[in-house]
């Protein structure tokens, strides 16, 4: 089930009694109390830790009903021993086991062959572990501690910019010639090329304004403030979790500043879509305005240990430098290398990120921003969109809020955007149509000396030697990944609860690579009946091949630079070497032969995407598009995208500075309008 993007709490979504003593049940199995030994302190279940209480929470405060429905209904599954009968052929109670047999049973539920289980297991699993490793708290500083995580320390942040969202004291009901709904990186680019074109321009984001020393520094924290549905958006069927920011900046003030422009042969195919401008020299212009804006350049790109490994495992296998590796650019200025919480918006302001390039100059050009400002709907009259209507929240009040404006642009990205056209009535039937999600997993390698990974730059060497293994570059490539504890204990294999403990200990000496594809497949986004989106996502036999190839490949370049162990994210493990030395020709022969034994099973291995793209794509069909090569939404005048859901097909390379290049060639297109 995926959590939505919010909702009212109330008393008819809290769990009841015996739903949270179920609940409760299942937390103390995934993480049960461990006693203090001579290496160590104690380490509290996670119910002693409240985890059981914040995921009542989450539940009542941020799934939909229908989600809440899908919650409970495993929850009395678990506790039923007719379902139980039914599902595994044993008619048992969760609540009535003992603690061995429970872990028994949830491992029998991560590695069914029932999709219905695998995705029930994973439902909690992800919540619980995540939870418990995630906070920055005194009461887990002896866990932290244990897995090698130092305190967090941010010295002398950037002081507070000079621009301030618009205070809202009341109902809002205003007008202007340009209204962007969203501050990521399409709609900043576009405001700010409306507005330093003369036009007045109010930008609306449902995120909040944080920048410098506000930014949340605990994971958790970090999550719940700053992306969707608290970092837990995932497809309908819980296969893929996906992260985008929800916050000013939008995705640019949370990612991992990977700036690579899209391949030849993708122009080629955006172009031959109906993008027309994508093979032209107009275009390259674009991608080099948006690069020179945000400075993007190699000379921060610093190699900490993770992406170090990587490097030297190419080298020892011959991969030519520049060709089948390379340094990755980045958008930094005065990085320094000292991050470690780049993830959770940069309190330095040295990620360049949409927050402090083109949203600033937005501002500075006289844009309005209204932040905490949900759109709900887009008004349309005649087949002209005429304005937007929302609400903004902070808490504590809640007002109503209209803009009426002659150009009407929708960049919440694209999860939001086809929802907004969807619950709006706004647009043709190809809405929705279309998703992409460079589908990543990861492959976590142990080294004799500690990696800390979520520690120094995030991502500086990236490996394409892959990519064009598949004729129209759908083949994998592999970059590093800033993997903090909680994010990586939800992704890790729950065999046992002691295995994950184990698996734990070791992160410290963990280097994580993902393994990223350019998705042949597509899926859907559909909004549901209170508008928040549904994705529906499923991986074609050529994406899942190409995710077996790309981790076959990143595990051989892990053994190359002396890896003493390494493993997928299968649900019931998968791992070559002993930990103790090198892992061997003959380990690694059977490691690869089981990979694609295993196969890529929904629920089996964990997914994810930070990489959503093409959901209002541009193209000459209504029913198979929703834009014209303008950006303009077929059939509705004055109606706009800006934002990655405009890309016909998936770039094939993280998708930032496309997205800002595709942006500001609509921005030009919507000033000319707005001049007519």
């Amino acid at each position: 089930m995926s959590v939505g993007a919010g909702g009212a709490p109330g008393a008819e979504g809290a769990l009841l009694p015996r739903e949270r003593s179920t609940l409760a049940a299942l937390v103390d199995t995934l993480l049960p109390p461990v006693p203090a030994t001579g290496a160590g302190s104690p380490w509290p279940s996670g119910r002693a830790l409240g985890v059981d209480a914040e995921i009542s929470e989450l539940v009542a405060q941020e799934f939909s009903p229908t989600q809440r429905a899908e919650f409970r209904r495993l929850l009395a599954t678990v506790d039923s021993p007719l379902l139980n009968l039914i599902l595994g052929g044993r008619p048992v109670r969760f609540s009535a086991l003992d603690a061995r047999a429970r872990e028994e049973y949830l491992f029998r539920w991560a590695a069914s062959r029932l999709g219905v289980k695998r995705r029930g297991f994973q439902a909690i699993k992800r919540l619980a572990l995540f939870l418990y490793y995630g906070r920055e708290r005194p009461d887990r500083d002896s866990i932290r501690s244990a897995i090698g995580v130092r305190p967090t320390v941010v010295v002398a942040p950037a002081p507070p910019s000079r621009h301030r969202p618009v205070a809202v004291t009341g109902p809002v009901d205003i007008a202007c010639d340009a209204v962007v709904v969203g501050s990521g990186a399409g709609g900043a680019a576009i405001a700010a090329r409306l507005a330093r074109s003369g036009h007045s321009v109010v930008v609306l984001e449902a995120g909040p304004w944080r920048e410098g020393a506000t930014f949340p520094r605990e994971e958790v924290d970090a999550y719940s403030r700053l992306f969707h549905a608290r970092g837990l958006l995932t497809t309908r069927d819980l296969s893929v979790t996906i992260l985008a920011g929800a916050t000013a900046g939008g995705s640019t003030t949370v990612n991992w500043m990977t700036c690579l422009e899209p391949p030849a042969p993708v122009r080629a195919e955006w172009a031959a879509a109906g993008l027309t401008q994508a093979t032209g020299a107009g275009f390259s212009a674009l991608l080099a305005e948006a690069a020179a804006r945000i400075h993007v350049t190699d000379s921060e790109s610093s190699v900490n240990p993770p992406n170090d490994v990587l490097r030297r495992g190419c080298l020892a296998l011959n991969y030519v430098p520049g060709t089948d590796f390379d340094v990755i650019r980045r958008n930094a200025d005065g990085c320094e290398g000292r991050c470690g919480v780049c993830v959770f918006g940069c309190p330095w302001d040295a990620k360049r990120s949409a927050l402090v390039t083109f949203l600033a100059d937005a501002l500075s050009s006289g844009a309005r921003l209204y932040s905490q400002t949900r759109v709900q709907s887009i008004e349309v009259s005649g087949g002209r969109a005429t304005g937007v209507r929302g609400v903004f929240r902070d808490g504590r009040t809640e007002h109503p809020v209209r803009v009426r404006a002659r150009a009407v642009v929708v960049a919440g990205g694209a999860v939001q955007t086809p929802a907004l056209l969807q619950a709006s009535g706004a647009g043709p039937s190809g809405v929705g149509h279309g998703l992409r999600l460079h589908p990543t997993t990861a492959v976590f390698a142990e080294y004799p000396e500690p990696m800390r990974m979520w520690e120094g730059p995030m991502q500086t060497i990236f490996v394409r030697r892959f990519t064009a293994t598949d004729p129209a570059l759908h083949g994998p490539w592999i970059e590093s990944v800033p993997a903090h504890p909680g994010l990586a204990a939800s992704a890790l294999p729950w065999t046992s609860a002691a295995d994950h403990r184990d698996r734990m200990l070791r992160i410290e000496r963990a280097a994580a690579s993902i393994v990223l594809v350019r998705d042949v497949g597509e899926g859907r986004v559909r909004a549901d009946a209170t508008g928040r989106p549904l994705l529906e996502y499923r991986l074609t036999t050529a994406d899942r091949d190409h995710l077996l190839q790309g981790m076959v490949e990143t595990a051989r370049i892990h053994r190359a630079a002396g890896a003493l162990r390494i493993a997928t994210l299968h649900a019931g493990g998968l791992s070559a070497g002993d930990g103790r030395r090198p892992v061997t020709a003959s380990e690694f022969d059977a490691f690869e032969s089981e990979v694609w034994r295993r196969g890529v099973r929904e629920n089996d291995v964990a997914l994810f995407s930070a990489h959503p793209t093409g959901s209002a794509r541009i193209g000459t069909d209504p029913a198979r598009s929703a834009c014209r090569p303008t950006g303009e939404v077929h059939g509705v005048n004055g109606l706009w995208v800006g934002d990655g859901s405009l890309l016909p097909s998936a770039p094939g390379v993280n998708p930032m500075l496309s997205i800002y290049a595709v942006a500001l060639g609509t921005a030009g297109h919507i000033d000319a309008a707005l001049r007519r």
